[in-house]
């Protein structure tokens, strides 16, 4: 007794994969599911064409962004500032994330040059307390440079908004692509069923040169 051999399945993406480059043996296959195999394999190759864009712009306002912050802080100094009162609650959060808490303070900046001002901290601290501070050429307190830590989280938003968008107009693309596609073998569908129907249902036999299909 013989064994039959037998063949191993096709996956469906092999089976996409060949109808869309033309590749495949089906005599069943319809042009319209050949233009919808192609319309999947284009939004495939679109969709990692836009996660490679997403990256490179991600990288590059990174990179940009690092740039404009070691411009900026090139300006800036790091300098131990000596509370005068305690940190309060501040009223608006709008100008600084993290300063959540404000309080008098003197540093001296630039060398000799008491200075007394207003400082926002990110924590509480008591009268008396030594805190660190960010001040620019002229000794006025600023806010600290984003870290390496935000330029990065900025730069990943930027990048996933960027293919978010991609991803939406591939999705699109393809939905009306497919849309199309599906009227149009709903056409061929009905005119195909229009020519077969007298005869499967044997109405052309029963009303000869009626409704069959006319014969040269």
């Amino acid at each position: 007794m013989t064994s039959v051999p037998h063949s191993r399945p096709i996956r469906p993406w092999r089976r996409g994969l060949r109808r869309a480059l033309g590749t495949e043996r089906n005599e069943l296959a319809r042009p319209e599911d050949r233009a919808r195999s192609r319309a999947g394999l284009l939004a495939a190759v679109a969709t990692g064409l836009a996660l490679v864009l997403g990256a490179t712009v991600a990288w590059s306002d990174f990179d940009s962004a690092e740039h404009r912050v070691a411009a900026a802080s090139s300006r800036l100094h790091h300098l131990d500032a000596l509370l005068l009162t305690a940190t309060s609650t501040t009223a608006d959060r709008t100008t600084a994330m993290t300063a959540q808490y404000r309080a008098a303070a003197t540093w001296t900046y630039p060398a000799g040059q008491q200075r007394t001002g207003t400082v926002d901290l990110s924590h509480r601290a008591r009268a008396g307390a030594t805190v660190e501070v960010w001040a620019d050429d002229t000794g006025r307190p600023t806010a600290a440079p984003p870290s390496t830590a935000d330029l990065v989280f900025n730069a990943v938003i930027v990048g996933v908004l960027a293919v978010g968008l991609l991803f939406v107009l591939i999705a699109s693309g393809l939905g009306l692509r497919l849309r199309s596609l599906d009227h149009r073998a709903d056409i061929a569908w009905q005119r195909a069923w229009a020519e077969l129907e007298p005869v499967w249902t044997g109405r052309a036999a029963r009303h000869p040169g009626t409704d069959g299909p006319s014969s040269s």
